[in-house]
């Protein structure tokens, strides 16, 4: 065997130790291809099955937990509350003939006082077809709910549900909820979270054919 430059020469006999090395190099390198080309399927597989990656945030998880609500076509529980401040107990048979909206809220919820200007707007555009309730459940703060009311200019009439109560027949786990009921008290359909004008509006007119 002699050294030329660096470079090793092994005379005749090192062709034989190529050709013995290059079937053994191919086999490794098919060996190495195959297992990338499975690790590459699997991953794809993987991916696939999976679905998309969304961010966590607390819109999608309280999507993907939506609480409970009474079921479409459900008589909804007929109740009887004593009045915020002071008048006439507040009872869904008092409107009975009439479609009619039912907002549970508290005055401690952020979200149940920024539906409130549009529950009242609701009630007036709608007053004498379609009937507004509302429902204070869990209160903190009487003084602070009626006060609340009326900056939002909200006339229609409001039970205080102390103990949650009602709140707790309708599956109400958070507030606000609302419920639209037919003129037989049948659900017609429910919203979690705070609504808008537009909204309201939408499920009057929603409501008026349910008559």
């Amino acid at each position: 065997m002699a050294h030329a430059g660096g470079v090793t020469v092994q005379g005749a006999a090192e062709p034989r130790a190529r050709e013995t090395g290059a079937p053994q190099r191919d086999r490794a390198f098919k060996w190495i291809a195959a297992s990338a080309g499975a690790c590459l399927v699997a991953f794809v597989v993987f991916v696939v099955v999976r679905g998309p990656s969304h961010p966590s945030t607390p819109g999608s998880a309280a999507l993907r937990g939506a609480p409970p609500v009474l079921k479409v076509g459900t008589v909804a529980p007929a109740f009887s509350l004593p009045a915020l401040g002071s008048g006439q107990p507040v009872s869904l048979a008092s409107l009975r003939g009439r479609p009619v909206i039912v907002s549970f809220f508290a005055s401690w919820c952020p979200d149940c006082r920024a539906e409130l200007a549009a529950l009242a707007s609701a009630a007036q555009s709608a007053r004498g077809r379609v009937g507004v309730i509302g429902v204070d459940a869990n209160e903190s703060s009487q003084t602070t709910a009626a006060r609340l009311l009326a900056a939002a200019h909200a006339t229609y009439p409001v039970g205080l549900d102390a103990n949650a109560a009602v709140a707790t027949r309708y599956l109400v786990q958070a507030l606000p909820v609302t419920y639209f009921l037919d003129a037989h008290d049948r659900v017609v359909g429910a919203a979690l979270g705070p609504q808008t004008r537009s909204s309201l509006q939408h499920w009057v007119h929603h409501l008026e054919g349910q008559r």
